[in-house]
């Protein structure tokens, strides 16, 4: 073997294993759907999630206007896809950083306030990027760092329901997103229900722009193989009511920081407009 095969066999074996890209990175794509303000289908049938961000979710302030400046940005323009570690996620999106010319989307969305930092798994090419776009928004408090956003360092990204045609080896689970610039810990943090059923945090922390799942199920608590902070509330099965419910992340003095309402599937997503204390 020449020694361009060996390195190659050298790097293989120091770095694991080495995912597929489902495309090629000087390909260009056509959009001929955007769906939100971090996802779109292209005109072969494929869908794309922005890696690195979050936009607004439908009936959460700014929706709209993410989905938007996302039409005008790629909406039947051809766009060019970067990939990092993972090519696809479990609904068998591409998962790409998108470009227009020599324009990311998905930085521009975050620097125009219209999405914020989400990093899950061992993604990481961008963050830097990223997470200079979001302080900059910051600052500008434009779109959900604005006053009518009601902007906050911890948010509830999703309650995520068992469902049998899509087994997850977490679910039910809930989601929980550091917005700020700095590592958050969560020690004397409490996730309840409208019941009153509470899960009182360990002494873990989140890094900026990272994410702590709260499983039902699954390993000691700590960092998964992926690079995912996951702690365990063994009982949570049967603390969702499937049909309608919602979650409340409180802090150490008892005030609600952020709430999750779902109706079958989420519906809203914000904090309440004067301080609340807990149920």
């Amino acid at each position: 073997m020449n020694r361009l095969t060996l390195l190659t066999l050298f790097l293989i074996l120091v770095s694991g294993p080495v995912l597929i890209d489902p495309a090629t990175a000087d390909e260009l794509f056509r959009v001929k759907q955007v769906y939100d303000g971090d996802t779109v289908l292209l005109e072969d049938g494929r869908k794309v999630r922005y890696l690195g961000i979050n936009s607004p979710e439908f009936q959460e302030p700014f929706y709209l206007k993410a989905k938007r400046f996302n039409e005008s940005l790629v909406l039947g323009k051809e766009i060019r896809l970067e990939f990092d570690q993972e090519g696809a996620d479990s609904y068998n999106r591409i998962l790409a950083y998108v470009y227009v010319g020599d324009q990311m989307v998905n930085a521009r969305l975050v620097g125009e306030g219209l999405a914020h930092v989400f990093f899950i798994g061992p993604n990481r090419k961008h963050n830097a990027l990223l997470l200079q776009s979001q302080a900059t928004a910051k600052q500008r408090r434009v779109g959900i760092w604005s006053a009518r956003a009601r902007p906050k360092d911890l948010k509830i990204t999703n309650v995520h329901l068992a469902d049998p045609d899509m087994p997850d080896p977490y679910a039910p689970y809930v989601r929980i997103a550091n917005l700020s610039k700095g590592l958050i810990r969560l020690a004397g943090y409490v996730l309840s229900n409208e019941s009153g059923q509470r899960y009182r945090f360990p002494d873990v922390a989140i890094d900026p722009g990272y994410t702590v799942l709260v499983a039902s199920k699954g390993r000691k608590d700590g960092i998964d193989e992926r690079g995912q902070m996951v702690v365990h509330w063994p009982t949570q099965g049967s603390v969702w009511d499937t049909r309608e419910d919602t979650a409340f992340l409180i802090d150490p003095s008892g005030d609600i920081v952020d709430m999750f309402h779902y109706k079958g599937k989420r519906i809203r997503s914000s904090i309440p407009p004067s301080r609340h204390k807990a149920p």
